[in-house]
């Protein structure tokens, strides 16, 4: 009877823990986008362009932000390495200091990469308003 008992608990104990390491993975942690208020930001830079005006930089959040993005994608690097037609954002704040963000292609995806945070897909459209900022 001890010898059925020891087995079952041990079965029990073993499939609990399959269970739970299942669970870990298939929710692995999500990314989430994090950018600065406006309030908060002196200037945004796109490619050595310079950009103060509040309405602009509120419409380059808004494109930027246009949805909650959200992704299980990680980004382990200070840049991407393997995307053409990069460009790179930094967001100046009044305090002190930047933030970096950059928006490339890839194949034929367009990405968002906050460095050490994640990789968030974006739409050709969103790119390319982004991009029409350095013009």
């Amino acid at each position: 009877m001890k010898k059925k008992f020891i087995i079952g608990f041990c079965c029990a104990t073993f499939l609990f823990i399959g269970i739970e390491i299942g669970f870990y993975f298939l929710n692995k942690p999500k990314y989430t986008l994090r950018l600065p208020e406006i309030e908060t930001l002196e200037s945004i830079t796109i490619e050595n362009k310079k950009i103060e005006d509040q309405a602009k930089m509120k419409e380059i959040l808004n494109i930027l932000n246009k949805e909650t993005r959200k992704t299980r994608l990680e980004s382990i690097q200070d840049a991407p390495t393997n995307g053409s037609e990069k460009l790179q954002i930094n967001f100046h704040f009044i305090e002190q200091g930047a933030s970096t963000i950059f928006v490339y292609k890839r194949k034929n995806d367009f990405y968002i990469e906050q460095p050490y945070n994640g990789i968030y897909k974006i739409t050709e459209e969103e790119y390319e308003k982004i991009k029409e900022f350095v013009l």
